[in-house]
């Protein structure tokens, strides 16, 4: 089955189930994953994933396999692992939430014909570059009140986001903890110091980068939150956003027969 426009894989994934299929195995990207995982979490419904999206930052947390074959093994065959269900404002996630510069990143991306993969990413950074500005927000996390300027805030429940950017390298999808990213109002011309480390998870140790874990976080403006959900853009940026944990958890396909 295919789909044609948003929300076509939610509703085939929940016909799938509703007509006793176990497995699901979806060929795509982040924001397909999460429109079959609203629709199977806490069912005994197994998600393979054939990584085929922009990013494929989900699928990073799956395996490091770059072989064909081998996705197809696991995703069809594969045992599954419980992955943890975060929510934001009530709508489901598995990745992460970002809010911010990798946001507005995300809304660019979003908009390409022509390139793909990590390249997609990289050229979107160019064009936000030009003329985004920190903006303050009011951001809870458990019961620490931090209020500032930022450059993003990153809540993730994986390690990756925006195609390879590694901004919370620590991160476990299963330990019920969110790895928080809160990247302070830097100037302009350091973002491209910043954005290489990122890359490979480094840049945690940079001047203004912090890192927390929580079980519930929110973010709080005095205007609109330019945010992406699993790398999927909130068409209507909300002023708040609440981030906790479901109790449901989603089967994904990730651990291969016999290891």
């Amino acid at each position: 089955m295919t789909t044609s426009g948003p929300g076509d894989a939610t509703r085939l994934a929940r016909a799938a189930r509703f007509d006793g299929f176990e497995r699901i195995v979806v060929l795509g990207g982040d924001g397909t994953i999460n429109e079959v995982g609203q629709a199977i979490c806490g069912t005994d419904v197994v998600l393979g994933i054939i990584p085929a999206g922009s990013g494929n930052d989900f699928f990073k947390m799956i395996s490091r396999r770059r072989r064909q074959d081998e996705h197809l093994k696991i995703a069809f065959y594969g045992l599954p692992r419980k992955v943890d269900v975060g929510l934001v404002n009530g709508r489901p996630f598995f990745n992460a939430v970002g809010v911010g510069f990798d946001a507005e990143v995300a809304a660019i991306a979003a908009k390409s014909k022509f390139l793909s993969g990590i390249w997609v990413y990289l050229a979107a950074v160019f064009k936000v570059w030009r003329t985004f500005t920190p903006f303050p927000v009011d951001v809870e996390i458990d019961h620490l009140k931090i209020n500032q300027a930022i450059t993003l805030v990153c809540v993730g429940n994986g390690r990756s986001t925006g195609g390879g950017f590694y901004l919370a390298p620590q991160a476990a999808f299963d330990d019920e903890l969110f790895d928080v990213c809160i990247i302070e109002g830097i100037p302009k011309m350091k973002i491209f110091s910043y954005l290489p480390r990122a890359l490979k998870g480094t840049h945690v140790r940079l001047p203004g980068v912090r890192i927390y874990r929580s079980r519930r976080v929110v973010i709080k403006s005095g205007a609109r939150l330019p945010v992406h959900i699993d790398g999927e853009v909130v068409a209507e940026p909300p002023e708040k956003l609440e981030i906790m944990f479901d109790r449901r958890k989603l089967n994904v396909a990730a651990i291969e027969r016999g290891s």
